[in-house]
């Protein structure tokens, strides 16, 4: 992979995933906290929101709405929300979710350049990933929470991470305290 292709992120990049807007579904499917979809919807943005500024970076590593949403809704959300935004996609990114809104960037997997390692955004979580045995990190979403994240491998889904993005710094934080897939 050329160097020239690799982006360089820095504290001002976030990254969330498997919001499911207007997914009513997904309350029950993933026990979200939420009373109704427009609660969730609403809480979703104004969390995003209140830590993203309209510069900032978003990488979203899939499944930014439900199936059976109405473009327009979807539209209408994704407007609303703070920031360059960068699409990993995900099972349930359709192909007016990907060709319609308007993203930076579409890729189904992006390798970044952080601080001391890469990063290998990909929305599933992968086992082994270019870069794994020296020592680069994954980050994915599409599992709500039910695979433990490690020291090596993070689940950007908003279901782990109390319904917020985060910066590069915040989970590499966390992950140092998890542990290690290959010890």
């Amino acid at each position: 992979m050329s160097a020239s292709n690799l982006t360089v992120i820095d504290h001002t990049h976030w990254f969330v995933g498997g919001t499911h807007f207007g997914h009513t579904g997904i309350l029950d499917l993933a026990m979200r906290p939420y009373a109704d979809i427009k609660e969730h919807d609403r809480e979703l943005v104004r969390k995003w929101n209140e830590l993203v500024q309209p510069r900032d970076t978003v990488w979203h590593l899939g499944d930014v709405a439900g199936d059976e949403v109405p473009f327009d809704d979807v539209k209408t959300t994704f407007k609303r929300l703070n920031g360059i935004k960068r699409l990993i996609v995900g099972n349930h990114d359709g192909e007016e979710v990907r060709d319609k809104l308007d993203w930076a960037s579409v890729d189904d997997i992006r390798t970044l350049v952080a601080r001391d390692c890469k990063i290998v955004l990909c929305h599933y979580p992968l086992l082994e990933w270019e870069g794994y045995f020296s020592g680069d990190l994954h980050f994915h979403g599409h599992t709500h929470d039910r695979i433990p994240s490690t020291r090596r491998r993070w689940d950007c889904g908003v279901d782990h991470q109390a319904f917020l993005p985060m910066t590069f710094s915040q989970i590499k934080e966390r992950m140092n305290d998890l542990p290690d897939p290959i010890s």
